[in-house]
């Protein structure tokens, strides 16, 4: 399969003109002992809101003027290598596109000189809860943040078809917690990348005969892509939808959906393997078990 991903074009750790640094926490980890998808989407949600705090200070939480802020429109996740907890991590992070109402960010993920992940994120700028022109201020803040090389994926949308419900034959339901209400009192951006993780994960499980422990180490997706349609609220219970798009002898790539009933208020694709091997070191197969769960429509 031929994916555009965030990964392609990086530039080294020392030419971001913001790096963070990072330590992991063992809260940070998935069950591979390794660090996890949804930890990397808080590191980068972290180099960002940190970066915007520094860069324009009068426009982030806290101290914008009533009725304007930024929403997150999308965010993705490549891993091109395993994280581990005892090594210290570099998040570079640079400005890739600056539109009319909206701007990303590209981020590479290091150890040492090594690349290990990437990602990408849209915001959106808004007044009265609709897109509006970005300050002044703030464009000229984001075009010193600007690294030409560090150039925006492709954006790829989404068939009409994935705003169906039923067209993902894959169904997990999830309630809402306190704990993952952000300052808008909604639920956050981590959390809602979480749960497509999760769903993935109960997929997995569901293939494998739902084993003691969860699915296979090596079944964990190693690119997720998730865009931000409207907002999730708590209480709540939502309905998260999995499909198959693709399967070939080496790479499933996944379509997920988010609904609040019949309106679809989340999108997601991810791409993972369809081979791992068990606790016995026997290789599993789960071309055949995916199948049954290839998209409707």
């Amino acid at each position: 399969m031929n994916r555009v991903t965030s990964t392609q074009i990086r530039p080294e750790a020392d030419r971001y003109p913001m790096v963070l640094e990072v330590t992991p926490r063992y809260s940070d980890l998935d069950p591979s002992r390794r660090v996890g998808r949804e930890a990397l989407v808080r590191w980068f949600e972290d180099a960002r809101v940190t970066t915007e705090h520094r860069a324009f200070p009068e426009r982030t939480f806290g101290n914008r003027p009533a009725g304007t802020g930024q929403l997150l429109a999308s965010i993705n996740v490549d891993v091109l290598a395993p994280l581990r907890i005892a090594d210290d991590y570099r998040v570079g992070m640079a400005v890739n596109r600056v539109g009319g109402s909206s701007f990303s960010y590209g981020y590479g993920v290091f150890t040492g000189a090594e690349l290990v992940a990437t990602g990408e994120s849209t915001s959106v700028w808004v007044e009265g809860g609709r897109p509006a022109p970005l300050p002044e201020e703030m464009r000229t803040a984001l075009a010193g943040l600007v690294l030409p090389e560090a150039a925006p994926t492709a954006r790829r949308e989404f068939d009409a078809s994935r705003l169906v419900r039923e067209n993902y034959p894959f169904r997990y339901d999830v309630r809402t917690r306190f704990g993952d209400i952000d300052t808008n009192r909604h639920v956050n951006n981590v959390a809602l990348a979480g749960w497509y993780l999760d769903g993935l994960a109960e997929l997995h499980t569901d293939v494998l005969g739902y084993p003691l422990g969860g699915p296979l180490d090596g079944l964990s997706p190693s690119s997720l892509r998730v865009e931000y349609r409207d907002q999730v609220h708590y209480p709540g219970i939502y309905q998260l939808r999995v499909g198959v798009l693709e399967l070939d002898d080496h790479e499933v790539r996944y379509a997920c959906g988010l609904f609040d009933g019949h309106r679809c208020v989340g999108l997601a694709d991810a791409a993972g393997a369809v081979r791992a091997v068990d606790a016995d070191g026997r290789d599993v197969d789960l071309r055949a078990a995916f199948e049954p769960f290839r998209m409707r429509g």
